[in-house]
């Protein structure tokens, strides 16, 4: 069929299910006799306000196909906006085959830029280079320019790994990491990320071209940007008087484990004999038999998804030399050495991470390896895997302390690597494609809540993002400007994929068309969306380590690069400390403060509720017999208050002997509950601790600086039905918020090894509310003394 036929099939297909009805609102009939003329034609009636999902379609966009232009095509935007649905209220129809998929969209994509039947001379070629892009269709209010729903691109795409296969959600035109089988609290669905191949040239942006986020700093105004022109498919009609083929490739590499026992990498500890840390699964890459992810075709557009076991994390097993039998791959932990303050040579983080300390702000390994699970012998000289964490208190501080035990190295199927494609039929002396850096890094356990969206609220805070963020700073790596790392190569060659002047490659960009209407408009009001990014703009800028990739560089060059090699090992490791450190907050990373009882260094910036981190058996609401007892999502519980003959106490969870990995494997790791948080949910949480810190006595009046502790966090849907409300004037939805200052001595919980408690000072509870960011009413009780204050921030 060619392009126009395939049109022609998809319009037939969805018009009886509702799309029919939603465009001929519009004066669109997709079941016009001559389709190509009905969607080529002018129309007068395009309803921007009366059709839900349309707000933000192009202002002055008029047919139902513009020739190489998808933010002014009607059909397309209605498609592919994930505010659109086939419904006459607008909400998400019921049956997701009502809905186009990835291929079908991508057919009418290639219609749209056959339509403009571009015709390029040998001197325009020449200024052309073929680019794979990472690109999405995205509502206006996640757009650089932020005026109408666009495409938007970037040359870095992220995938995440999962318990289960990919889940394409067609109402969200996303993917969507609760999985298909329902089971949102034992499993985590891969994320995958949809690439094309583009004409593109590389210049300097001019005022057609916007990054989302703004620009990065001065320097970018200098630098040189890829800037797509034109998508490339297969066959004739793509570019008047040339056939095109097109094939993907790909290469993946992760060499964790490897550079934890390079010699040249400061800190590193030597391999055990027979093991070979040239060879799998110390270094593993697509060329050396490892398959981190799949390629699959949608049309002419690429997904790449992350190949999944049922595991997030695994033992590594090789073939030792020394037994010529394959064993569990693992290395000696060597004595402790800590100073106060932290010195280079030091080899732990607190008391339970290896840790090799990166040195000049790079890391040249896994800054943090797993070493709380010991490989044993049994009496028949079977190997088996010890879980230190259940040991006794000063057994087990003894045992990490001295080292001298072997500990097991875990795989978690992270990679960063590269997309390629091969065109055939273009002229032949146009320059080799340009790869898409991609990773393959850890769950967004928060994936409708952008790094983007985050870090715009907080450079606009009063006196500035330090009086809510202690440290670091949510920061969005479509802000980085490194390289990508030099060892990817490309597929099936042995030459680098990357440019190592390239500094770019994570920058994510839209076009900005401005016509009479559009350029005299505001940005336009937002529409419902749901959809989750695989671009930059939501995933985390390279910090200490990072969450989604970190910083290296090439001692002998001196280029800093982007790489996997410095996230933690196995992920969940470094995951439990960006958690419990909300100063760094990656995008993917829930704020776990809390769990921990941390109150200084990090206080909680972004809280979660109690239902997120999870019901302890003697919260007071299990033993009351309001809620039932649960972990959270990282399989421990949250703090909870109890009453003991010595006076109140707060209850939590030790960070040192909380592990990550245990829970991993124990398959504790879950989104259930954080997959519902929307980025203005989380806002308004934001707005409403921060209410409370100003008001409260002894507070610092920082979020950043407060050594109160959040110990209860709760939702209030309409304070009217609460029978505890402190003042009848609290209507509305809005938050109950519990804080305490505590002593700063801590106590073992005698009951259970991996707690601990500190005995309160004071407390104060805080109803709150809200309406939208905004907290309209906060009363607090101290000590039975309530005080009402009208809060305006």
């Amino acid at each position: 069929m060619n392009l126009l036929q395939q049109v022609q099939v998809l319009s037939a297909r969805l018009a009886p299910l509702g799309w029919g009805a939603l465009l001929l609102r519009h004066g669109l009939d997709l079941g016009a006799s001559d389709l190509e003329a009905e969607l080529a034609r002018p129309l007068p009636g395009i309803d921007r306000e009366g059709v839900p999902g349309f707000a933000d379609f192009h202002a002055d966009a008029t047919r139902g196909v513009e020739p190489g232009n998808p933010a002014q095509s009607l059909l397309y935007h209605a498609l592919a906006s994930p505010a659109v649905h086939p419904t006459p209220n607008g909400l998400p129809a019921p049956n997701p085959a009502a809905y186009p998929t990835l291929e079908e969209l991508d057919a009418l994509e290639n219609y749209i830029y056959a339509r403009q039947q571009l015709a390029l001379n040998a001197a325009e070629l020449a200024r052309l280079r073929v680019v794979v892009f990472a690109y999405q269709y995205r509502t206006a209010a996640r757009t650089g320019h932020g005026l109408y729903a666009d495409l938007t691109y970037s040359r870095t795409g992220i995938a995440r790994v999962g318990t289960s296969p990919a889940h394409y959600d067609p109402r969200r035109r996303s993917f969507w990491p609760v999985p298909a089988n329902g089971r949102a609290r034992q499993d985590i669905a891969a994320m995958g990320a949809r690439y094309g191949a583009f004409l593109a040239v590389q210049r300097q942006l001019s005022p057609r071209e916007v990054l989302v986020g703004g620009l990065a700093n001065d320097a970018d105004a200098g630098r040189r940007f890829w800037i797509p022109r034109h998508k490339l498919f297969a066959g004739p009609e793509c570019l008047p008087g040339l056939h095109l083929t097109l094939e993907y490739g790909e290469f993946h590499l992760n060499e964790k484990l490897r550079r934890i026992h390079l010699a040249s990498v400061p800190g590193a500890i030597k391999p055990l004999p027979g093991f070979n840390i040239d060879q799998p699964p110390f270094v593993r890459s697509s060329k050396s038999g490892t398959t981190f992810v799949e390629l699959q075709s949608a049309g002419s557009s690429l997904l790449v998804l992350p190949v999944v076991s049922g595991r997030l994390v695994e033992l590594a097993i090789q073939r030792r030399s020394t037994t010529n039998t394959d064993e569990i791959v693992r290395y000696k932990v060597p004595k402790a050495i800590v100073h106060h303050p932290p010195q280079p040579e030091d080899n732990r983080y607190g008391l339970a991470s290896f840790k090799i300390t990166a040195r000049t702000g790079v890391r040249l390994a896994p800054e943090y390896v797993n070493m709380r699970h010991e490989v044993v012998a049994d009496a028949t000289g079977k190997l088996r895997v010890d879980d230190l964490n259940a040991w006794s208190k000063d057994d087990y501080e003894e045992k990490l302390n001295d080292g001298d035990y072997e500990a097991a190295h875990f795989l978690d199927n992270s990679a960063d690597g590269c997309v390629g494609v091969k065109v055939a039929g273009l002229p032949h002396d146009m320059a080799d494609p340009v790869a898409a850096y991609s990773l393959v890094t850890a769950p967004d356990f928060l994936p409708l809540v952008d790094q983007t969206t985050i870090f715009t609220w907080a450079t606009q805070l009063q006196n500035g993002q330090r009086t809510h963020f202690a440290q670091g700073s949510p920061n969005p790596l479509s802000r980085g400007r490194w390289a990508a790392n030099p060892a990817i190569l490309r597929p099936d060659t042995t030459s680098a994929a990357f440019d190592p002047a390239d500094e770019t490659m994570t920058a994510v960009l839209n076009h900005r068309q401005l016509g009479p209407r559009t350029s005299q408009l505001a940005a336009p009001p937002t529409v419902a969306d749901e959809a989750v990014s695989y671009l930059p703009d939501a995933g985390a800028n390279v910090f200490a380590p990072g969450w989604d990739v970190s910083l290296s560089s090439d001692e002998q060059s001196g280029v800093f690069f982007m790489t996997s090699l410095g996230l933690g090992s196995p992920f969940p490791e470094d995951a439990k400390l960006c958690a419990a450190l909300n100063s760094f907050w990656p995008a993917a990373a829930p704020d776990a403060s809390r769990t921990f009882g941390i109150t200084t260094l990090a206080p909680t910036a972004q809280p979660l509720l109690d239902t997120e981190l999870g019901y302890h058996p003697r919260h007071r609401l299990v033993q009351s017999n309001t809620v039932a007892a649960r972990p959270g999502w990282d399989g421990e519980f949250g703090p909870f208050l109890e009453q003991l003959d010595q006076g109140l106490f707060v209850n939590y969870a030790d960070l040192d002997r909380s592990d990550y990995v245990s829970n991993t494997l124990a398959g504790l790791l879950h989104l259930d509950d954080l997959s519902r948080i929307t980025a203005e949910e989380m806002i308004a949480r934001m707005e409403a601790l921060r209410a409370c810190i100003r008001q409260l006595p002894g507070s610092g009046d920082m979020v950043s600086t407060t050594r109160l502790f959040l110990v209860e966090a709760e939702a209030i849907a309409d304070w009217a039905t609460v029978a505890t409300r402190f003042d009848g004037r609290l209507t509305g939805s809005g938050y109950r918020y519990v804080f305490v200052d505590m002593d700063a001595e801590i106590q073992k919980d005698p009951s259970d090894q991996r707690r601990q408690r500190r005995k309160v000072k004071r407390r104060f509870e805080c109803q709150l509310a809200m309406q939208g960011r905004k907290a309209t009413l906060l009363v607090y009780d101290d000590d039975a003394i309530r005080q009402p204050t009208v809060v305006n921030p």
